[in-house]
């Protein structure tokens, strides 16, 4: 199974409710902070909003807010 992608912002508090849970888990993510022009162009390009972070991508859809991804990661990985 391919890593999800965590599109994120390092310093967003609310992205961070994501990569706990994912770290307390052993969950492996590709985490990509929008703040550098790459993730935050591929984000767009997938239809997401980086003013509405966090997003997963992952099985080819985006996935947005944390208790969609959380409920997300313990449906696939938990």
């Amino acid at each position: 199974m391919e890593k999800p992608i965590l599109y994120y912002w390092a310093p967003c508090s609310t992205c961070s409710v994501t990569t706990r849970f994912a770290d307390e888990h052993s969950i492996e993510l590709d985490k990509r902070d929008v703040e550098q022009e790459g993730p935050y162009q591929e984000l767009l390009a997938l239809g997401g909003d980086a003013d509405l972070i966090p997003y997963l991508y992952a099985d080819g859809k985006l996935i947005n807010g944390n208790d969609d991804i959380v409920a997300y990661l313990t449906a696939a990985y938990l």
